[in-house]
């Protein structure tokens, strides 16, 4: 049953309450099951910098904002009596991220009702390749977690007539709703897209209180990332102009490798060879579970149709759609497929909030409520139950509508990106392969992460090729824009001592490394996909 918005306040805000702590508490159980991923070792040993006053963003090496680091930073230092290592490290993005899923609770309450509120927080931990960014101590969780927070505080006015979003103070608000701006911008260069849907909105529907907002906000938000960018405070013009141009030619700084190719329908592109337009959709159609879809199609076809009158799913839309056409630009990084435009989602799922508000409004005048929530349970009951059937490689998960993870990878489409085949399965099984003071050597890894689990004992046996010692062991990530030629021989040719399936798909593969040699000398070295 919708709260009225009237009486709701202690209501909304328990509501609120409830669903951060119930994310929270979710993230911190499922954490030490995710295996530490790509990115995750370069952003700690940044964060670690922090402490010691070397600030390694925005205006170095590629530019990303310090924001995120810091986040890591702090909540490695406050779960550091109880957590160590990769949880200690993930505690503050969790945090984060469980903030975002009580702000969405609340905000999408006040301007929709509970049931909407429930299906967007809900959604919003069921689509499988969001729940794996919101664990990670990386960028894309906190960058989804603050657009989250600036969209939650924004003073737009709801599709419902006592909203009372009109009779804040425009000042305070304006100011709020800079600072989560702020932070937005000041975790990834992408954040700075996130003023553009609010600008078309209040430019679209001018309300004073927005119009308010967006006067004060924007020299609000730019403040916040020039204090929590301290690389900028000897020399803000110089440093901003660094950060614009480390952040817009990507391709021409070789030096870090930044020009990242990615698999997608059985062809390679990278930032010299564009994906196609529609990219964004695909990935959108086939990596979210069918039954939210459903219900966000649901609430976006509600949102256009009373357009002028729902100006809160207005925001929601345009939230929706910025990273949906920006990403399907020439010019855009295109690797990693959704973890680019992942907060996005974010706003897909409150849509899907939306559409379960117009399900049951539906039929609560056909007297058919029960049987439209039985439907509704069901769907998120399977959503849920991808994340348990692809655990904890949520990252490889792909709906029935391209087959799933089988289809997908038969219709070449990258099977894994992120390491996060690297389970706790696979290194027992090469602890208990690999004898003292032999070596394992990995095809196309991190050694930021290699370092940092050495460091943990995590991995427990050696990587170093200049350290004593034989390799045993050669491991391959199954994804093909990172294979060299040598990966593909032993693809090919080669029988893996072991291999990581999720679903009957090869996630990871250990061969022999006098395999390896094999291939790596061997003259039939080629590429499938040149």
């Amino acid at each position: 049953m919708d709260v009225p918005v009237e009486t709701s306040g202690r209501r909304l805000l328990i509501g609120s309450i409830f669903a951060a702590v119930a994310c929270a508490v979710l993230l911190l159980a499922t954490s030490p099951g995710v295996p530490m991923v790509w990115d995750e070792g370069n952003a700690i040993l940044r964060a670690e910098g922090i402490a010691q006053g070397r600030w390694l963003y925005t205006t170095r090496l590629e530019g990303h904002p310090a924001f995120y680091g810091m986040v890591i930073a702090a909540g490695s230092w406050l779960s550091e009596w109880c957590l160590a290592g990769l949880q200690a490290a993930r505690f503050g993005p969790m945090m984060l991220f469980a903030l975002a899923a009580g702000a969405m609770f609340y905000r999408t309450a006040r301007d929709y009702s509970a049931a909407a509120a429930f299906g967007a927080t809900a959604a919003l931990i069921c689509l499988p390749r969001m729940f794996a960014h919101a664990h990670f101590a990386s960028i894309d969780g906190p960058l989804v977690s603050c657009w989250v927070l600036a969209w939650a505080t924004f003073p737009a006015g709801g599709d419902r007539a006592g909203d009372r979003t009109g009779r804040l103070r425009h000042w305070p608000a304006g100011i709020l709703w800079g600072i989560t701006l702020g932070m937005t911008l000041s975790c990834k260069a992408t954040g700075w897209l996130a003023p553009f849907p609010f600008l078309l909105w209040t430019a679209a529907y001018r309300t004073r209180p927005a119009v308010w907002a967006v006067g004060v906000g924007l020299p609000v938000a730019l403040l916040t990332f020039w204090i929590l960018n301290p690389p900028l405070w000897h020399d803000p013009l110089h440093g901003w102009a660094t950060f614009m141009h480390l952040n817009f030619h990507r391709a021409a700084n070789e030096e870090l490798g930044l020009n990242i190719s990615i698999l997608f329908l059985g062809r390679m592109y990278n930032l010299d060879y564009p994906l196609p337009w529609y990219n964004t959709i695909l990935w959108t159609l086939v990596t979210v579970p069918i039954g939210i879809l459903l219900l966000a199609g649901v609430g976006v076809a509600a949102t256009l149709r009373r357009c002028r009158a729902d100006a809160a799913g207005m925001l929601l839309l345009f939230n929706f759609l910025v990273l949906l056409v920006v990403r399907a630009l020439p010019g855009t990084p295109p690797h990693d497929g959704v973890r680019l435009l992942l907060p996005a989602f974010a706003f897909l799922a409150v849509l899907a909030g939306v559409g379960c508000r117009v399900v049951f409004g539906y039929a609560a005048r056909r007297w058919i409520r029960g049987t439209a929530a039985a439907a509704v349970a069901v769907i998120y009951l399977t959503a849920a139950g991808n994340l348990v059937v692809y655990a904890p490689q949520w990252l490889s998960y792909y709906n029935l509508l391209i087959g799933g993870l089988g289809g997908a990878t038969a219709a070449g489409m990258e099977p894994t990106y992120y390491w996060d085949g690297l389970d706790h399965v696979v290194l027992d099984w090469l602890h208990e392969h690999t004898a003292e003071g032999e070596k394992i050597r990995f095809g196309a890894c991190s050694p930021s992460n290699l370092a940092l689990m050495r460091r943990w004992g995590t991995l427990r046996r050696e990587t170093d090729p200049g350290a004593p010692g034989e390799f045993r062991w050669y491991v391959v990530q199954r994804r093909p824009s990172g294979y060299s030629p040598a990966d593909e021989w032993l693809i090919e040719h080669a029988r893996p001592a072991h291999r990581k399936t999720l679903l009957s798909v090869p996630l990871v593969d250990v061969y022999r490394y006098a395999d390896y040699r094999r291939a790596a000398e061997s003259a039939s070295c080629f590429s499938r996909y040149r």
